[in-house]
Formats: C-alpha cells, sequence, structure tokens
C-alpha cells in the first residue's frame, strides 16, 4: 500500500533519530560519498552560494564543505534536532565557512535566490509534490546553475513493501529525467544502483528504520501476532546464510538550469 506522506510524523521520527542517525545509517553514508565523487566532475571548487536540502546530521553536508569549500552554505532541514547536529559539525570543522540555516519543509517554505548550487542526499522521497520543488529550484538557481540529488527508485526497501504492504511512492529514474527536461534542465548524469545491507534478523530490520528515521511512513500498530507474522515471512524470502537483507535502490541525478522559464 502507498500512502500520503504525514510531514508532522516524518519531522517526529528524524528528531527521535537525530542521536542515532549518524552512526547507523550506513547506506546513507556511501550514497553521500558516491555523490561526492559524481560531483566533482560538474561543480567548480568555492561556488558562491550553495543550498543543502535535507542536511540531517551532516553526512553529506561535511562532505560537501570539504571538497567543494563554498563560499556560502545554506543547511536545510524539517528537523530542529537534525538542525542541531549540523550546526555542532560545522562550527569546529569549518570556522571560517559562511553557513546559515532553515529549519524548515522545503517543499513549502520559500527557498534563497540567486543560487549557484542546490545539492540534496536522500531527502526527495520524502516529498509529495517534487514535479513543484523541481520547478522551485529552477527558478532559485543562476543560469547554469546545477541541481544535483540522490533520492530512492521503486526497488527500496522491497523486502518491507512485500511484508509489509506499507511504502513510498518512488519514482523511477526515467519519471525523474522526464520532469526536469519538461522544467527546463539539461541532464549531465542520471545513475543508480542497488545496494544491500545485511542484518542479523527482521527484528534489526525495524531497528534499523527506528535509528534512522524512516519510520516515519506510516504509524504501523504491531499486534504480537502482526509482529510474528512479519518476522517468519521475512526471514522465509530475504535470508541470505545467517542474515536477511534490506535493499536500497539509490538513483542519482545531475542537472544544470537550461534557461529561464
Amino acid at each position: 500500500m502507498k500512502i500520503a506522506i504525514d510531514k508532522q510524523r516524518v519531522r517526529s521520527r528524524f528528531s527521535k533519530a537525530a542521536m542515532s542517525y549518524h552512526s547507523t545509517a550506513v547506506i546513507q553514508g556511501q550514497i553521500a560519498e558516491k555523490m561526492i565523487t559524481l560531483l566533482q566532475g560538474f561543480i567548480p571548487m568555492k561556488p558562491d552560494r550553495v543550498l543543502e536540502i535535507g542536511c540531517g546530521t551532516g553526512l553529506f553536508s561535511s562532505l560537501l564543505l570539504q571538497h567543494f569549500l563554498p563560499k556560502h552554505i545554506i543547511f536545510n532541514d524539517i528537523s530542529p534536532e537534525m538542525i542541531t547536529r549540523v550546526t555542532d559539525m560545522v562550527k569546529p570543522q569549518h570556522p571560517s565557512s559562511q553557513y546559515s540555516f532553515i529549519c524548515d519543509d522545503a517543499e513549502s517554505c520559500p527557498l534563497p535566490q540567486q543560487l549557484d548550487v542546490i545539492a540534496s542526499c536522500s531527502t526527495i522521497q520524502w516529498f509529495e509534490g517534487r514535479g513543484s520543488f523541481f520547478a522551485r529550484c529552477h527558478s532559485t538557481l543562476l543560469e547554469n546553475g546545477i541541481l544535483a540529488f540522490s533520492t530512492f527508485g521503486e526497488e527500496n526497501m522491497r523486502e518491507m513493501s512485500a511484508t509489509t504492504q506499507v511504502g513510498l511512492n518512488y519514482g523511477s529514474k526515467s519519471e525523474l529525467v522526464a520532469e526536469l527536461v519538461a522544467l527546463g534542465y539539461e541532464i549531465l548524469l542520471a545513475e543508480e544502483e542497488l545496494l544491500r545491507l545485511y542484518l542479523e534478523s527482521p527484528l534489526q530490520v525495524l531497528n534499523h528504520l527506528k535509528q534512522t528515521g524512516v519510520t516515519g511512513i506510516t504509524s504501523h500498530r504491531w499486534t504480537k501476532g502482526k509482529l510474528q507474522a512479519y518476522c517468519n515471512a521475512y526471514t522465509a524470502r530475504y535470508t541470505v546464510g545467517r542474515e536477511v537483507t534490506l535493499t536500497y535502490h539509490p538513483i542519482y541525478i545531475i542537472a544544470k538550469k537550461r534557461k529561464d522559464r
């Protein structure tokens, strides 16, 4: 069952995961590192104004600062607790950087203008109207500005979707590309891959999702019977050796603002 996103629940779950996210989000860390590697072919050093959407605890933020040395970077996240973690990370590691913060829902809050780069890792899958968000990004970017993001595709967490019948409305790479081209972007890069995380048990999968805030999808009520049925189904279908799998399906897009609309 694909469900509507409750932004208040998303904010609450990610806020509760603020202390555990950085050490638990192993796959998200790998995605952030790959995104930085891909970006190095398209973004010059020391861009003037950079906006990061969904900074979380700073997995991607620290890499942006380290590799590109932006003159001014604006960090956005829906969770105040996440913003606090990024603030604590940025100040001691990059004391000379100019930075500011927007704690709000990037889908609805005003975005800064005259941006050279808008970047995001593992966030846009939580947006209900990503097309309108991409359009707003287009209007805030300078000519030839870069929109670069990773999100997740339709195979993401397929084990959870199959065993709980709950999941997000993930878009495909081709759908994302088509939306961006229609809005006046030139696609510089579009890639996808499947990554697997190996965990000890289906219960550990649930704990992993809780520690990374992903339980913000829905208020799923776990009775004893439902929990046992989930564990049995997950173990039967997704055991590899002595572990079970959890699949991630990252999509990487780098696009350039082609023209004003």
